[in-house]
């Protein structure tokens, strides 16, 4: 059965709170970000790809819009190329329709979070949710995204100035909608997750400059406290 678009909005914003991370590799890959409100951008002639393996072996190729969500992006590379995403998975999913990534491992306290870019009239390379788009997850409050997103396999334009697009599945999409068909459990967790291996990222030559993040307060108590 369809959930209601007010539960599914409530599951999207509440689930980067109880996500857990990937990969340790380069751990404070994120300690040289600048902070602040202004982020830096480059010149692209050609949108960054990046090609996400799967342990099974399975590949989902997404071209990221850089026009989009330019401090989207250069987070989602940054991470990638830190393998921050290594070890994460595709372990939920929402509506029949809504392939969630995450992880079954626990918490987590992310230690930054990234502004929001919402896709509207003003921006000329606004990308809508429709199936395919790829999307950050966030809480309930504005600009809280951690590089946690989700794919879709129906349209859900509603989503639209909620979530930042970032990204459209080029290749792959069959991956995608059979992990949105996989077995779950009553809390629409899958029982077998699709753990990546990788995440290869193609920048055609560009040198994408690091995004610019929101320190994330209590991660960095935690930090102080140990």
């Amino acid at each position: 059965m369809k959930k209601s678009i007010g539960a599914i909005l409530c599951v999207l914003l509440a689930f980067v709170l109880s996500s857990c991370g990937g990969s340790d590799k380069n751990a404070n890959f994120y300690d040289e970000f600048p902070t602040g409100d202004e982020i830096e951008t480059v010149e692209v002639e050609t949108n960054p790809v990046a090609t996400i393996t799967l342990e099974d072996g399975s590949e989902i190729v997404i071209e990221l819009s850089y026009y989009t969500a330019p401090n989207t992006v250069a987070d989602f590379i940054a991470m990638a190329q830190a393998g921050a995403y290594d070890g994460m998975a595709f372990n939920e999913v929402r509506n029949d329709c809504i392939v969630m990534l995450g992880s079954v491992d626990g918490e987590y306290n992310p230690p930054y979070y990234v502004m929001d870019e919402l896709s509207d009239g003003d921006n000329e390379y606004a990308l809508s949710h429709t199936a395919g788009v790829v999307s950050m997850i966030r809480t309930s409050s504005s600009n809280t995204s951690t590089g946690r997103f989700f794919i879709l396999t129906e349209d859900q334009t509603h989503f639209d100035n909620l979530f930042t697009s970032f990204g459209t599945v080029t290749s792959g999409m069959d991956v995608i909608e059979a992990i949105a068909e996989a077995e779950r459990d009553d809390g629409n967790m899958i029982v077998s997750p699709y753990v990546i291996k990788s995440v290869d990222i193609k920048t055609y030559g560009v040198d994408f400059p690091n995004p610019t993040i929101i320190p994330n307060d209590a991660y960095n108590a935690d930090e102080t406290q140990e």
